[in-house]
């Protein structure tokens, strides 16, 4: 909660700024149907998160902001949250260690899952008319964990990735296509998060454009603590997390 407050203080603090000459503002939000499928681990068990856990599809919101800039040296930059939180209720016939906690045949297994994580972007874009491609680096801190019963694994490290986008306009008609991904490959990580999207400019007020946006996210979590200075009692986790969204965002 207070990440969320605090991430749009910067949305509504950062209003003034783009006023400014050349600087353009975006803010959007956008709620996402997740639906969780993978294993995680904390212990000497993989545990799967439908068969075991039976974790609930989820509408988790989302909500960024972005600068934009003409200086070609300086980079561009775009703060994201997303909050990814699901509860389940299941049942393990398999005796195993999760966190720390030691769980005999035949119990029930109540998990609360937080993921949520903040996204920090710096990009360039090239100059192009029509067509839009940006490229940087991101770093995603999370500050999450999974919890089954009295147990409990973390993930509350920064996991630098590269970040791509691209997406083009069709003239005349209010539609932009885009596509954006971030990825890092290290180690015995492999962790991918991409989006499609579709957008329609609301033909409103001349110097703001209203955007509808509806598109597809995946969010596939293949990571391994030992690459981040992690623990046994960390979260090692191979998680696909995926769904469909409906948003908002403003351009000023």
């Amino acid at each position: 909660m207070k990440k969320t407050i605090a991430t749009l203080g910067l949305v509504l603090a950062s209003a003034n700024v783009s006023a400014l000459p050349l600087i353009d503002f975006w803010a959007g939000a956008y709620s996402w149907n997740t639906a969780y499928e993978g294993t995680i681990s904390a212990g000497d068990y993989n545990i799967d998160l439908q068969d075991d856990l039976k974790l609930e599809d989820s509408n988790n919101n989302v909500i960024w902001a972005a600068f934009e800039h003409p200086i070609p040296l300086i980079p561009n930059l775009q703060v994201k949250q997303t909050q990814l939180e699901t509860t389940g209720n299941g049942r393990s016939t398999q005796s195993f260690t999760y966190g720390g906690e030691t769980y005999q045949g035949d119990v029930e297994l109540d998990s609360v899952v937080d993921l949520t994580h903040t996204d920090i972007t710096a990009y360039w874009g090239l100059p192009l008319p029509l067509v839009t491609i940006n490229y940087g680096l991101n770093i995603r801190m999370f500050d999450g964990a999974i919890d089954i019963n009295d147990g409990r694994a973390t993930i509350d490290y920064p996991v630098p990735m590269l970040f791509a986008r691209v997406g083009a306009s069709l003239p005349f008609t209010g539609l932009e296509v885009m596509a954006e991904g971030n990825y890092i490959g290290i180690g015995e990580t492999n962790h991918m998060d991409y989006q499609v999207v579709l957008r329609y400019t609301i033909p409103m007020i001349p110097v703001l454009d209203v955007n509808i946006e509806a598109g597809y996210r995946a969010f596939q979590l293949n990571i391994d603590p030992s690459d981040f200075d992690g623990d046994e009692d960390d979260l090692t986790a191979d998680i696909d997390m995926s769904g469909v969204f409906l948003g908002v965002s403003f351009h000023l």
